[in-house]
């Protein structure tokens, strides 16, 4: 009786204890990061909400069953039990991804404006020794115009161009440090990069986003085992796309022809045959390994990482080497109230550039002349006048054209360099209250550069003078220099602090997220100096200044040059306000008022503002279950933008000791004048822009996208202008102008699966934008006359109202007159052609960019490719364009050219004059290359500790679809890509090149 007596007081005390019971515990995503809001429910009608942390805390008893629920994130239902660790996987709309945005994140589903998330997998899926050019054609409104020569940055730019003068490249925020590029930093270490594209996201950063902003986020540990990651793949490197050129026939023939002397050159015993090209090219190599061990604890988040990248560039002679070291650690102290935070990338980089213009040289020289003669000199563009001949048999030569030898001009090039930068940050995150948190993050980016130049000058001479010797330069060349040798050191510092308070708070129907801050900016901190000395040791071990034999002054004179830049500095106060209801309704308010150094007075200061909001129309009634329909959002902003990241063009000048006559030739000595005035009002360059876009997700998110209409305006342009004399005589700036960026993006990806084992995704995005110069206030604007230099005197584009910028403004040939010259139009009827009589030919900005991609997984196959195309853009020829006489010819030219039987043909009669710059030259750039093929395989696990050995192959830029008949369509040109420079003429360029290789991924 006392057993049973007993065993029903049990069974009535345990529901009691059961009811009393705790049950604690955390809740984290699938890479491990704690999850903040969930909603948890016990059986018994409990509930409880997940804190900062992840954390919570809930009456329930041990084998109770717990519901944990988030938007955006798979249900969990499982039994509860002591220090419960839950994980919760991301549905697959991804809408409530983690996004990071200006000074804090956002979930996906919850951002306003216009951004492009690209992640690790699709970083690292096209090897390059730059993130930026990895990243070509995977978002829409970006257009990335690549650069195969080793170490050398791509041009990246966002919706347009939108300035002529400051600076067109985007902000680089890498861990919360604000940097100028990408190149120091491995893309095996990048966890995402997100793009920022419309003014009403851009705005939280003043005058540093008009030209759109780069947030790159490294990678982190995971909580769990450690774990290591080991990337490496070996590859080799040819050229794309070759030009054919005339062999030693066809250029004789040519150039006899155009001479008018049937024998100048002897067409059919000619000993050399050479292919320029093939002489200054080689295979390239490239290699990639990296290393990376992350792990993480409740309180501790570490990731470190070694890569270490070569490249043996196609250019014989051209190295480039980059080994990086990154670290990134967080620590939670004071019962995680306090989170530590620090990152550090360090770059070494070694390179041995060599000059492009070899490849210039190598299109024009002539194939008659050999790379060496017998006796071993140099070959140079001779002809002997008793053979018409190449060669050193003769006594009597003309020379016959002025280029030089490009295998000598890269054999005496000896140029290196070496760049070490650091870039790091330390923040600290300080929970100041439930849902105030305050953050101060200091970033830094430190760099010393430091490079030599030898220049073997005699060496050079005798190159150009085969028949010559020592002596002779000696004699010929007396008191010049045997050598020179030129130092190079300098060293920049740039640094950001940014503090600011962010309030987060989340209850019943609504949510907000309130950031406050100040941050602090100094850049263009530089020092550079350089020192030239003559006659050191031809030993390169000896190449140092000490070992001059000559530091006198000699002609050309010995150059000391010490550059100290005058920092910029910025000082700016911003907040921002986001707004949720019902998970349906968002709205997004930024300011942020900023001052720069750069300007005077009050005009150093700006108030930059933006507003934003969308509509989650799949989260109404008549939608939520809608089996078509799984997301629909609209939204729409507008914001307003400065561009002060240029040089600084406050500055003035005086030349003294002018003679000034006055009436009867009297002269008044000295006199000065201003060679620059300063216009005080000179201020910030503007943008402002309308953003609408609709992101959509169908038929269970298969099928998902994202569409956006933008007009950006740039307004009150820094320009040059030419004031009259009386004020000043040389070029004066002032803000004088607008330009207008008009365009549409459309992102699509389809997503499928094919039984259990085969899964798909198809994806693209298109890009359209419009362009324009759409007011010129000053009456003192000269057009940028002369700019797109040809370096033969001829010139290619300028700035006009209602045109696009880089556009080319040429002469239109029109045909052949009666003798083969080619004719132009008189474009005014006054009889007369002067560059009033140019066209706008194009621009060399594209007007539509697109991608796609398709990708497959079969069991432990997996198989992706990508593509990059643009159309509507225009490229000037300019290495065919560059002729004085006697250089060679392209192999087809020969097969229609002008004669008196053939009025109609493409090419003019064979001539060595200098040609005017014209239509003749422009050609279609549109193209669509293959960027990326590769076909993988993941070896079966063969024990416990190996997580991962993949083995794949690799081909890169291997298909090229053109019109354009030069070595690449993409052009960066000098200068970062400057629309007036070079930009979109081959010239002294960089050929694409094509990859294949091999790697292996392997994770223990």
């Amino acid at each position: 009786m006392k057993k049973v007596i007993l065993l029903v007081f049990l069974f009535c005390l345990g529901p009691i204890t059961a009811f009393g019971q705790q049950i604690s515990g955390t809740v984290s995503d699938k890479t491990g990061l704690p999850l903040p809001g969930v909603n948890i429910n016990s059986a018994t009608g409990k509930s409880a909400v997940t804190d900062f942390d992840g954390k919570f805390s809930i009456d329930a008893a041990a084998g109770e069953g717990l519901t944990f629920t988030m938007i955006g994130y798979v249900t969990q239902s499982l039994p509860a039990s002591a220090n419960m660790a839950v994980s919760m996987p991301e549905e697959e709309n991804k809408l409530n991804e983690v996004v990071v945005v200006g000074y804090g994140t956002r979930k996906l589903g919850s951002i306003t404006g216009s951004v492009s998330l690209i992640k690790s997998a699709d970083i690292v899926k096209t090897p390059a020794q730059s993130a930026v050019q990895a990243i070509q054609g995977k978002a829409a409104g970006v257009n990335i115009v690549a650069n195969d020569e080793p170490g050398a940055a791509p041009s990246i730019r966002i919706r347009g161009l939108g300035t002529i003068l400051n600076s067109r490249d985007p902000l680089y925020i890498i861990n919360g440090v604000e940097a100028y590029g990408l190149n120091g930093i491995s893309p095996n270490d990048i966890e995402s990069i997100n793009i920022l594209k419309d003014a009403s996201s851009l705005a939280i950063y003043g005058q540093k986003g008009a030209n759109g902003v780069v947030i790159v986020t490294t990678k982190r540990g995971k909580q769990g085992d450690i774990k290591v990651s080991y990337d490496s793949y070996f590859g080799q490197k040819d050229v794309l796309k070759k030009v054919k050129m005339a062999d030693s026939y066809r250029f004789s023939y040519y150039n006899n022809s155009a001479l008018g002397d049937a024998d100048y050159f002897n067409m059919n015993s000619q000993p050399y045959s050479t292919d320029w090209f093939e002489e200054i090219t080689r295979k390239g190599e490239v290699t990639n390994n990296s290393v990376s061990i992350t792990g993480a604890t409740e309180k501790t988040n570490f990731s470190f990482g070694v890569s270490h990248y070569t490249e043996s560039g196609i250019l014989l002679g051209t190295e480039y080497k980059r080994t990086n070291f990154i670290n990134r650690n967080e620590y939670k102290l004071v019962d995680d109230k306090v989170k530590i935070s620090h990152f550090v990338n360090g770059s070494i980089e070694h390179g041995t550039p060599k000059p492009l213009s070899a490849f210039t040289n190598a299109y024009k020289q002539s194939p008659i002349m050999p790379v060496r003669y017998p006796n071993g000199r140099w070959g140079v563009p001779l002809v002997n006048l008793a053979t018409g001949q190449n060669d050193l048999n003769g006594t009597a030569y003309n020379k016959y054209n002025n280029v030089g030898n490009p295998v000598a001009q890269l054999t005496n090039t000896h140029d290196k360099s070496r760049l070490f930068t650091l870039t790091a940050n330390v923040a600290a995150e300080i929970k100041l209250y439930k849902d105030l948190t305050f953050t101060s993050s200091f970033g830094s980016t430190a760099k010393w550069y430091k490079a030599y130049s030898f220049v073997p000058t005699r060496e050079i001479w005798l190159s150009q003078n085969p028949t010559e010797d020592a002596s002779d330069y000696a004699t010929t060349q007396s008191g010049a220099p045997v050598n020179s040798l030129s130092q190079t050191r300098g060293e920049e510092f740039d640094w950001n602090w940014d503090n600011y308070l962010t309030y987060k708070k989340e209850w019943e129907k609504h949510a907000l997220t309130v950031v406050a801050g100040i941050s602090r900016t100094t850049r263009d901190n530089d020092e550079y100096l350089r020192v030239m000395r003559y006659n050191v040791p031809e030993q390169r071990n000896y190449w140092y200044l000490d070992f001059s034999s000559s530091n006198e002054e000699v002609a050309p004179k010995s150059l000391i040059t010490n550059n100290h830049l005058t920092p910029i500095v910025s000082l700016a106060y911003f907040g921002r306000v986001e707004y949720e209801f019902l998970e349906r309704y968002l709205l997004t308010g930024i300011v942020r008022r900023e001052g720069i150094s750069s300007f005077q007075g009050d005009k150093k200061w700006a108030v930059f503002p933006s507003v934003s909001a969308g509509w989650v129309v799949s989260n109404e009634a008549f939608l939520r279950d809608s089996k078509i329909v799984t997301n629909l959002k609209l939204r729409g902003g507008y914001g307003e933008l400065g561009n002060g990241n240029g040089p600084s063009f406050n500055f003035t000048s005086f030349t003294p000791n002018v003679n000034y006559p006055f009436g009867n030739g009297q002269v008044i000595n000295p006199g000065s004048y201003i060679d620059a005035a300063v216009d005080p009002n000179l201020t910030w360059e503007s943008m402002n822009e309308l953003d609408l876009g609709i992101d959509f997700g169908l038929l269970e998110n298969r099928l998902t996208g994202t569409f956006d209409y933008y007009n950006r305006k740039s307004e009150n342009l820094i320009l040059p202008v030419q004031v009259p004399y009386v004020l000043s005589e040389g070029e004066s700036y002032v803000n004088s102008g607008e330009i207008t960026n008009k365009g549409i993006e459309l992102t699509l990806r389809w997503d499928g699966k094919i039984g259990d084992n085969f899964t798909y995704y198809i994806g693209g995005n298109l890009s359209k934008n419009k362009n324009e110069v759409s007011k010129i206030d000053s009456p003192y604007f000269q057009n940028f006359s002369g700019s797109g230099s040809l370096g033969n005197g001829e010139f290619t584009k300028l700035v006009k109202l209602g045109e696009p910028l880089g556009s080319f403004y040429v002469f239109e040939q029109t045909g052949y007159d009666s003798g083969g010259v080619p004719t132009y139009r008189d474009t005014n009827g006054d009889g007369r052609l002067t560059s009033d009589d140019r066209i706008n030919a194009g621009s060399y900005i594209p007007d539509v960019t697109y991608g796609f991609n398709i990708g497959f997984t079969y069991r432990n196959i997996d198989f992706s490719a990508d593509a990059y195309g643009v159309s509507g853009n225009k490229i000037y020829n300019g290495k065919k364009a560059q002729r004085f006489g006697g250089e060679n010819i392209e192999y087809d030219i020969l097969d229609d050219f002008w004669t008196p039987s053939n009025p109609n043909a493409e090419n003019p009669k064979p001539n060595n004059d200098v040609p005017r710059a014209s239509t003749y030259y422009i050609e279609d750039g549109s193209f669509l290359r293959i960027n990326n093929i590769t076909l993988g395989y993941t070896l079966p696990k063969m024990f416990d500790k190996l997580d991962k050995v993949r083995l794949y192959v690799t081909a890169v830029n291997p298909f090229l679809f053109t019109e354009y008949s030069g070595y690449s369509p993409e052009i960066v040109g000098n200068e970062n890509a400057n629309p007036l420079r070079t930009a979109g003429i081959e010239l002294d360029a960089y050929p694409t090149n094509k990859t294949f290789l091999v790697g292996a991924n392997v994770s223990f």
